[in-house]
């Protein structure tokens, strides 16, 4: 004999129970979410779970009990070829209830129950782990590992080009000047033509005034000797 549930039913009798839960799953596996009491949430959470692990299992005994409880063909054929396919790495824990406010109107408590859709962090190690002995037995890579084995590969060919072609330019630079000391001999060349035609002019200049101070001086001298002169006359 079936053990009957605590707590008060969700309707009338046991087969509206039943026939509640059955229509509620159908409308969660058929929308993903529905949005209903917390009470009938929290009622449909484990209903709902023990058909997706008969839909797990993919066998005909299994797809007959949950057409037993699921009418709608549609929503048991879609339970069977991809919800159950989807879960088929995780142990449990298909659905998840988020609460939500209030209704209006009765004050009722309210939730959300959905289907879970992220993978696993074991299942997509596994993958990883799956896919890395397949490269070290020698299988092709594939997805993700082939990306950045190209990659890699790319980068250690172009540090390689870029380490040859520095090779090869430092070569001749050891044998031939460098820029910067042809554009400071270019400088210096310059700057010694610019400036020759000024020294002739300033030695003409120095010879020119180098006469005049002459003359002056014998101006001056013949000037004191006529006036000593004239001194002595008198």
């Amino acid at each position: 004999m079936p053990t009957p549930t605590k707590g008060p039913r969700l309707g009338g009798s046991p087969a509206h129970q039943k026939l509640m839960l059955a229509n509620l799953a159908t409308s969660l596996f058929t929308h993903g979410r529905i949005h209903t009491t917390r009470a009938k949430a929290e009622r449909l959470r484990p209903y709902a779970e023990r058909l997706i692990t008969k839909a797990k299992k993919g066998d005909l005994h299994n797809r007959r009990e949950i057409s037993q409880q699921i009418r709608d063909k549609d929503v048991v054929h879609r339970l069977m070829a991809e919800i159950g396919p989807f879960f088929a790495d995780r142990p449990g824990g298909y659905t998840r209830i988020i609460k939500t406010l209030p209704r209006k109107g009765d004050n009722a408590p309210m939730a959300i129950i959905e289907l879970v859709n992220e993978k696993l962090a074991s299942t997509e190690a596994s993958a990883a782990t799956r896919s890395a002995a397949n490269r070290e037995v020698g299988g092709p890579a594939g997805g993700a590992a082939a990306t950045a084995a190209t990659i890699a590969a790319a980068e250690s060919s172009e540090s390689s080009e870029t380490s040859g072609s520095s090779d090869v330019e430092d070569t001749p630079s050891d044998l031939a000047p460098s820029d910067d000391a042809t554009e400071a001999a270019e400088a210096e060349q310059a700057v010694g033509t610019d400036t020759e035609p000024e020294v002739p002019e300033a030695e003409a200049a120095a010879e020119t005034e180098v006469p005049e101070a002459m003359a002056e001086e014998s101006e001056s001298s013949a000037g004191l000797g006529t006036d000593d002169d004239a001194e002595g006359t008198s």
